[in-house]
């Protein structure tokens, strides 16, 4: 079923007729957002190409939101953003708000090359500059804004986007909120002022509770720590206990190949072989782990 109708990314929800034609097509799930679209494709049983003919002799709003909903859900980003524009022209409704939809699809269409990041930043300046853009839209593209800033080597231009966040997410006792406050601390402390003491202890905070007692959590702490280059040795150490907590196999395996990197970056080349081969024993099938005990052995030899 994934194959016949082109599914991309989980949940993906299509709705058809009883021919069997798609009358509407979205991405994703929430509750809310879910009962939402579902009440407004119920408002328009035809099928796609009906809509597009109709679209072409004379556009709505509407139709241009359900048409860009459909798109988007097929990965067509750049037809959903100028779909979404089109609403835009033609919204008589000032509480409708298109903003957060088209950043989204733009946000998503960089990896695909349809979009640049300037795109990217660009459409979250109009989210963060619109009266009708809820607080959470704009926390949420302040952060992804952040995010692919650092993906996209532009971190000379996260400043404003972390503070509007930061801004905003100070505002609310919200527990979401709270949590986006502190994820924007983290980036300000690694990005703006570049303190990492303070990084990683709202890092820290981010995490959930109990975060010390599980494996899982242990590992995603260490590995930040790792990408983001700080607390190596405390990153160590609560590696080797995630190790001690994980289940065999490939729980296992995933933190000793962290455990292998952090050893790694710390100059101690010979247990990231010897790490690498538990990964290995641990999850014999997976190719990535030979691929990464290859490597450390190149490292090592190298350095001899």
């Amino acid at each position: 079923m994934a194959r016949e109708f082109s599914v991309r990314a989980y949940p993906t929800f299509v709705m058809l007729n009883s021919d069997g034609q798609t009358v509407d097509r979205w991405v994703g799930y929430s509750k809310q957002m879910h009962l939402e679209t579902l009440l407004s494709a119920l408002t328009d049983l035809s099928t796609i190409d009906q809509k597009l003919e109709r679209y072409e002799s004379e556009p709505t709003a509407a139709l241009a939101n359900a048409l860009a909903r459909y798109s988007s859900a097929m990965s067509q980003y750049k037809e959903a953003v100028s779909f979404l524009n089109t609403a835009v022209a033609l919204n008589t409704d000032p509480g409708t708000d298109y903003s957060y939809k088209i950043f989204t699809n733009t946000f998503y269409g960089v990896e695909g090359e349809q979009f640049t990041f300037d795109d990217v930043a660009s459409a979250a300046d109009r989210v963060l500059k619109s009266g009708a853009a809820d607080p959470r839209s704009k926390i949420t593209a302040a952060m992804r804004v952040t995010y692919m800033a650092r993906q996209q080597d532009r971190l000379d231009m996260v400043g404003p986007y972390i503070e509007a966040g930061l801004k905003l997410a100070s505002a609310s006792d919200n527990p979401e909120a709270v949590r986006a406050h502190n994820e924007l601390m983290v980036a300000k402390a690694l990005y703006v002022t570049h303190d990492n003491d303070a990084a990683v202890k709202f890092k820290k905070a981010t995490m959930p509770e109990g975060w010390t007692e599980d494996a899982g959590e242990l590992n995603s702490f260490a590995w930040w720590c790792f990408e983001n280059l700080v607390n190596l040795e405390e990153a160590e150490q609560l590696t080797r206990k995630g190790i001690e907590l994980a289940q065999p196999g490939k729980q296992k395996a995933m933190i000793l190949d962290t455990l292998a990197e952090i050893c790694n970056i710390l100059d101690n080349c010979t247990e990231s072989v010897e790490v690498a081969r538990m990964a290995v024993a641990e999850d014999p099938e997976n190719e990535f782990y030979k691929k990464q005990l290859a490597r450390f052995e190149e490292i090592l030899a190298s350095n001899e």
